[in-house]
């Protein structure tokens, strides 16, 4: 019988992405600073030099929705990094 070892932090990460794929809100990410403006920065994220272009925009989504933010400013395309924020969704005006 052949075992695994998981190491802690693998299983941090393995459970992190989890919770970020069930989450159903959308996140948005923006380079205009006007679409934040008025909202709560809740932080700054960044993902790994090591992560494939193709895939850096959905783990910088990812990375803000794990902080409660539902969108991110980043300063280019080529952006590995950016600010988190959380931006109130607009309301239908009651008639």
């Amino acid at each position: 019988m052949t075992r695994f070892s998981v190491q802690g932090p693998s299983v941090a990460v393995a459970l992190a992405t989890l919770v970020a794929c069930a989450s159903s809100e959308p996140v948005s990410v923006t380079k205009t600073a006007a679409v934040v403006q008025g909202c709560q920065k809740v932080g700054d994220i960044a993902v790994d030099e090591k992560t494939p272009a193709s895939v850096v925009t959905i783990e910088l989504a990812d990375a803000a929705r794990l902080k409660g933010a539902n969108t991110v400013l980043v300063a280019d395309d080529a952006a590995r990094s950016g600010a988190a924020y959380r931006c109130s969704t607009p309301t239908v005006a009651q008639r």
